[in-house]
């Protein structure tokens, strides 16, 4: 299928989450298999890295939104804001039930219930350094000055800092859902209405790689790993892309952000590619790299929209005629 149903896994206490060793029994349970097996495959050096990127990028947030759903929902907190940024927030959702959560790209949806009452959105987008710790009451580090939401109840403590925390009801999460665009980790997930707004757009594939209202959930290393995957060039305008060319970006979206999801790290090359090439701890084709890792052509890097973007010479030639 178009989609690959991320396994569960487990965090630490940081937003840099790593693997668990668990996969819960499903329909696509051979896949959880098939994504263990992969994981054990990869060099020691960086099989079991933690995620360290700076900025919290889509396949984080949904295994933020994995663990949450383990350790938090289901259960009753009192909400307090330290720093005061949440604090009319914090009281509308202080004693109600940690109902859900979703993650749509590089947003966190938390929902909070309570009988008779309509439901309670936090909407939470971390920015460039932002995390949500949980953690046992007793190994709680204290709240910072950047802690906006700290949770407490049935002996676990929570402390969320990041740049955008807001709330409203479930108009307003709708609203916000409208307003994004089509996640590569989620199951409802809609290529063809993705491929309609892409087709029709004189925006580069690079910047529509980036428009969150378009892809949720690519930031900038996805999308220079992303295009190289795919052979096309950043610079391609979206009614200038074949069909063809949409369903490997499509495929190569789904494929790289799943690896990313199973690893809690952005790697990009599979163990058995990294050995075809003769370079077997590679962990990406081309980004912030001067020879690509594929053919050791030369890469190219400049700007589109304030963010250095990556591509090969060979590999993805503009005019459409990459190397074999």
């Amino acid at each position: 299928g178009r989609h690959l149903e991320p396994p569960l896994a487990v965090a630490d206490e940081r937003v840099g989450l790593h693997l668990s060793q668990e996969f819960a029994a499903s329909p696509s349970s051979a896949r959880r298999v098939a994504c263990a097996k992969y994981h054990e495959k990869l060099p020691n050096k960086f099989a079991r890295r933690p995620h360290r990127t700076p900025m919290v990028e889509g396949h984080s947030v949904h295994r933020i939104a994995v663990q949450h759903t383990r350790r938090l929902v289901g259960r009753r907190f009192r909400a307090t804001s330290p720093n005061g940024r949440f604090a009319e927030g914090a009281r509308l959702i202080d004693g109600r039930t940690f109902s859900r959560i979703e993650a749509i790209g590089k947003n966190l949806f938390a929902f909070f219930s309570a009988v008779g009452t309509p439901d309670v959105v936090m909407h939470v987008h971390f920015g460039m350094s932002g995390r949500w710790s949980v953690a046992d009451a007793a190994r709680a580090k204290p709240t910072t000055p950047t802690t906006r939401l700290t949770l407490e109840g049935d002996g676990i403590v929570s402390h969320l800092s990041a740049m955008t925390v807001d709330h409203g009801g479930v108009d307003f999460f709708e609203t916000k859902r409208a307003a994004l665009g089509h996640d590569p980790l989620r199951a409802d997930a809609d290529a063809e209405a993705l491929w309609a707004k892409v087709s029709g757009s004189t925006k580069s594939i690079g910047s529509l790689l980036m428009d969150q209202s378009a892809f949720a959930g690519v930031g900038n290393i996805y999308r220079c790993e992303i295009l190289n995957v795919a052979r096309v060039h950043p610079e391609v305008k979206g009614n200038q892309l074949t069909r063809a060319q949409f369903d490997a970006i499509w495929a190569a979206s789904v494929r790289l952000m799943g690896m990313g999801f199973t690893l809690g790290s952005i790697v990009t090359v599979s163990p058995e590619e990294a050995i075809a090439v003769g370079k077997p701890t590679l962990r990406r084709w081309l980004y912030n790299s001067a020879r690509c890792g594929r053919c050791d052509g030369p890469v190219r890097s400049w700007q589109i929209q304030s963010r250095t973007c990556y591509a090969c010479a060979r590999c993805q030639p503009l005019d459409g005629a990459a190397a074999a």
